[in-house]
């Protein structure tokens, strides 16, 4: 997965419950939107050891609800973070007022950069 500064990123959010690992990932219950701002990208491109993960706490995202079941969760006040894994893996979660946790798929990634530099062709 390539990211760069401001595009977004969607994420496919399944509730995590016993079922979770038969679930078909192109059915998730909800979809997190989030546009990649420079100090959002910076948290992105580091790649933390074996040992530890980095938690990024969002503060400006959109939730698509795609299974009807939850659509009382836009109503309600719920907390969404980027969690960054060694490799870099990348995945989402979204917790609830209820304690419902959601979660994404995990996804290697690697941050590309864009200097804005043009390669001359000869």
């Amino acid at each position: 997965m390539e990211l760069s500064q401001n595009t977004p990123l969607s994420l496919p959010l399944f509730l995590l419950n016993d079922e979770i690992e038969s679930r078909d990932i192109e059915a998730p219950d909800l979809v997190l939107n989030v546009v990649l701002d420079e100090t959002l990208l910076a948290n992105l491109c580091q790649n933390p050891s074996a040992e530890e993960s980095v938690s990024i706490t969002l503060d400006n995202y959109q939730l698509e609800v795609v299974d009807s079941t939850f659509s009382k969760l836009l109503e309600q006040s719920h907390q969404a973070q980027l969690l960054l894994n060694h490799g870099p893996v990348l995945s989402a979660v979204l917790s609830d007022e209820t304690e419902q946790v959601f979660i994404s798929p995990p996804i290697e990634m690697m941050p590309t950069f864009d200097l804005g530099e043009e390669v001359e062709e000869e």
